[in-house]
This record gives C-alpha cells, structure tokens and sequence, in this order.
C-alpha cells in the first residue's frame, strides 16, 4: 500500500513540473517572438493589410522613438499596449527600428531636446494607497526617417494609434505632400474656421490643405491633388465652373458637397439653392434633383423650446444604415458595400440632404457607384419647404415611398463640358496679375478629354457641421480615397463600428416596457402561487397518509 502511494505521488510530481516546464518554454519563447490572437469580429487588436502593405515596401531605415515613463501603472499599461503594437509592426519590416526610452526625470538636458522636438511633460493623476498625487510622466513617439520626422505629442489610448503611426511613416518616407483644396469665394464652408479646427487638424496629419479661390481668370495650380467645393451658397460663374472642368481634365480628383437648400436659421426660414453646376454634374453624370429627402429610417433632433430641450425623431435627418431590415423579413444595402469608401461604414446621418441620379454614360468605361441610398421607406420634399420640427411631417402611402440616392462616386475618363464651347471670359482686373494672366489667357486652349480620374457627389454640406464622428469619418474616407487611393481607408475605419438598434414598431416597444415593468413581478407572483399550492397539496398528502416521499 505504502508503494502505491509513493508511487501515485511521484506520478503527480512529475506531471506538476512537466506542466510547470510547459509553462515555463511557452513564456521563455513568447519573450522572444511576438504572438497574439485577435478573436474581435472586425480584428480590431490586428493591424490591417493597409499598414503591412506600407511597411513592406519601407525600403530605408525608418525610426521609431517612443517616450513613455515607467511608472504609474496607468502609464506602463499604455506602454505595454504601444509595445504590443510595435512589435506587430517591426514583424512586417526589417527597416523598422524601434526604441523605447524612460526620459530620466533628473535629466533636465534630456526634457528640453524633447521639448524641442515636441513631446512635452504631461500630468497624470494617481491613487495609490488612499492618497491622490500627481506624475509628471511622457507619452510620446517620434517617427523619424533621414531629416524628416513626425511627432505623436501624447498617446493616451491606442484607440487610433495604427493610423497615427502609419499615416507618420506615409508622410516622413513620400518623396511629396499631396495637397487638398477648399474652393472659396462663393461662401463655401471655411475650414479654417474654429469650428472645423479637429477637422483640418485631421487632414494636416497627411496633406497640405489651401483655400483655392478661383477669380480674374486664375486657374487651379496644379499641385492641387484634390478639389472640394463644399456648401458653395453663391452661384458660380461660367469661369470658375470652366476651370474646374479644366482640373478634371488634368487629371485633379473632385469632391462636391452641394446644399438643396439654404437655411436661415433665425425662424427656419428656407429656399432654394442654386449654385449653378447643376448643367456641370449632369454632363459627368449625375444630376443634382431640387428637393429635400426624407426617411422612416431618421436621427435625432435636439433644441430649445422655452426654457426645454427637446430630442425628436426628424425625418430630415436621414440616417443611412448599412443594411435597412424591414418587419417583412427583406432587406436593402444603404451604404455601398463595392466602394471602399462606405464598405466599413455602420451609418451615417446627413441633415436636409437633396437626392441624386445617376445618369446613363455614354462612356463604358466610367464607373458609377452609388454610396449611399436611403431605406425603402424615404420620400422628397419640394419647394416651398418647412422644415420647423413642431410641424408633424405628411408622410405619404408606402406605395409612394421608395430608396433615394443621396451620395455617387464617379471613376473614369470625362470629355470636358466645354469641349465645343468658348472659353468663359474672366472678370476684369486692372492688377499686374490680371494683365499677365490675360496674356496667358490669349495663348490658352481648352483640354477636351480627361486623364483618368474620379469624383464623387454628395446632395449635402451640412454634416460637416454637426461634428459626429460618422459624417466625420465618411468625409475623410472619402479624401483619402480620392487622394491617395486605398492606403489609408482600411485603417482609419478600422475598428470604427456603430453598430444601431434595429427598429421595431410602437407595438413592440410597449410590449417590451410592459415586460420590463411588469415582468419580474408577475415572475415573484406566479412563484409564490406555485409554491403556495405545492405546500398545500403536500399538506393534504400528509393528512391523508401521514408521510409524502
């Protein structure tokens, strides 16, 4: 018996260091070799096949210096994600170099050549045994490559990280900063302006961004990567609409964000709008209708009544969905799922949007796309329009209502709209510019074909004002895209779900408040019943025969 025993415990000895040995090889070799399994649905902890593309092509030496403080443990917790991060990236690259430095706290030499790059001293708040203190910590990263560098000043979160960083090598290791202008003149939306200051500071990660005002005959330069002409509320003259077809025509990528309407505020008051590239669009192919679009499938309208905020359903407020789920069990896409622009979008809100059609191409070899339709269950407005939310909006049968396109994109060769017409004349000008552009204007001749390129059409400006990070989002996607191709869309959606509640009718919110309300004591009551006639069937029992089993 004795011998068993002994024998029954080296036997679960060695099988508790055997599991310990295992334990101990699986560490030692995780030490040295990055390994990590996403299980998120979009693989969001993974970085995608964008920045390994990028950082397979790295055909120099690109470094990374990342400044993070040891302690507290709030910071080395960020550190040890950014690390994680790092890793994954130096395994696609062996031109990545990457350290990580603890900025010593006594070496104020150190501080100030970190000052001077750009990485400042931030606090942070800590608790540590009952007391709260303060900690003056770094979390930094510099991307540098030969005399270029680009600074991540503070990395809180890893949220945005992979954009950040790959954007940063994009920019250090392109031989060019690709450039995006805003047409001006036409009381466009200014986006240097406070208002779209995290806007602007989102494009400047990755390009150059210019107003380009189009006055006396001056044409576009022609670093001009992409043109947006966003919310013009003036009518542009035959001028500027020829040079920007002349753009187009060398190859500039366009993004038009045109306004059905133009709303006064104060009171609501509305009108149409006209900006005159109505006759422009049509001839790409796309034709801006004059009316508002309205939607079952709508956002939320907050404002003040009184001395109350109100929150209403506003069917002006479209909100396009992914894929719209109707209660008859169909379904329809919202949000194209061909273009890259849209693919990895969940929604997207845009207030007083006007509707679009997509014309027939005399050309095969443009592609057209709508990216984004409105349910089943939208409807247009005409003029004259009432937008006041305390008015209840006329909807109409459901055999009137149908999907509305509200945003194209367009890829190909375009024949110029001025191909058999004369060049507009410009506004004169006395200035020493105009007199040198109307001798250059003398030897001008109009490009009649374009090189390949795109453009894409949205019937609306104002979701860049309300600031939500979709429209946000669908704005930058879409720069990208025309500016740069593919790059760097796949990462800037990646991981950005919304993820909306699917609707249900009035009956089936009263049921579920119902249930929520009045279930649990219903469930208490009906557990009490039960309970009570079981122990008086028992105690009839007992009665009966003197025992129960």
């Amino acid at each position: 018996m004795a011998a068993k025993t002994l024998k029954y415990g080296s036997n679960t000895l060695a099988f508790i260091l055997v599991v310990f040995g295992i334990v101990a090889l699986v560490n030692f070799l995780s030490s040295r070799r990055f390994i990590r399994a996403d299980l998120t649905a979009d693989k969001r902890y993974t970085i995608s096949q964008s920045s390994k593309k990028i950082l397979k092509q790295l055909d120099d030496i690109v470094t990374i210096d990342a400044y993070f403080s040891r302690q507290p443990a709030r910071v080395a917790q960020i550190r040890q994600s950014v690390r994680d991060m790092l890793e994954e990236y130096r395994a696609f690259s062996k031109n990545l170099q990457i350290n990580f430095i603890d900025p010593a706290a006594e070496d104020e030499a150190q501080k100030q050549q970190l000052r001077f790059m750009g990485i400042p001293e931030v606090q942070v708040n800590v608790i540590e045994k009952d007391k709260a203190e303060v900690a003056n910590v770094y979390m930094g990263i510099a991307v540098l490559y030969e005399d270029k560098k680009e600074v991540l000043p503070v990395v809180q979160t890893t949220a945005n990280l992979e954009y950040d960083l790959t954007s940063a090598i994009l920019k250090v290791t392109s031989e060019e900063i690709k450039t995006i202008g805003f047409l001006s003149g036409h009381d466009e939306i200014d986006v240097f302006d406070q208002t779209f200051g995290p806007l602007r500071q989102e494009l400047s990660r990755q390009y150059d961004v210019r107003k380009v005002p189009i006055e006396a005959g001056k044409t576009i330069d022609a670093d001009v990567a992409t043109l947006v002409i966003a919310g013009p509320k003036k009518e542009l003259t035959e001028r500027a609409k020829y040079e920007i077809d002349q753009f187009i025509m060398r190859g500039g990528r366009a993004l038009f964000l045109i306004d059905p309407i133009l709303i006064q505020y104060e009171g609501l008051n509305v009108s149409p709008l006209k900006t005159g590239l109505n006759d422009l669009l049509e001839h790409y192919g796309v034709k801006l209708n004059d009316n508002l679009v309205l939607d079952v499938s709508m956002g939320q309208l907050t404002y003040s009544q009184g001395f109350m905020t109100v929150s209403t359903s506003y069917a002006y407020f479209i909100k396009l969905l992914k894929q719209y789920q109707y209660r008859t069990g169909e379904t329809s896409d919202g949000l194209s799922q061909d273009s890259i622009i849209t693919n990895q979008l969940e929604s997207l809100m845009l207030p007083w949007a006007g509707s679009l059609e997509l014309l027939p191409q005399g050309d095969p070899s443009v592609e057209a796309i709508a990216l984004a339709k409105t349910s089943k269950g939208g409807w247009t407005a005409q003029s004259p329009y009432n937008i006041n939310p305390t008015n209840r909006q006329f909807q109409p049968p459901a055999s009137m209502q149908q999907a509305h396109t509200v945003a194209v994109s367009l890829s190909g060769t375009f024949k110029s709209f001025y191909a058999d017409k004369a060049i507009p004349p410009a506004e004169s000008s006395e200035s020493d510019e105009a007199v040198t552009a109307k001798l250059a204007e003398e030897e001008r001749t109009t490009k009649t074909n374009s090189e390949a390129t795109q453009i894409v059409v949205v019937g609306n400006s104002q979701f860049l004002q309300q600031g939500r990070p979709d429209a946000q989002l669908f704005f930058l996607n879409t720069v990208d895209w025309l500016t740069l191709g593919e790059e760097l869309i796949n990462i800037r959606s990646h991981g950005a779900t919304d993820r909306p509640l699917k609707e249900i009718s009035e009956s089936e919110k009263f049921f579920l408040k119902f249930i929520s309300i009045a279930g649990v004591p219903i469930l208490v009551v009906a557990f009490g019943l039960v309970r009570f006639f079981l122990r008086r069937r028992a105690k009839r029992l007992v009665e009966a025969y003197g025992s129960v089993s």
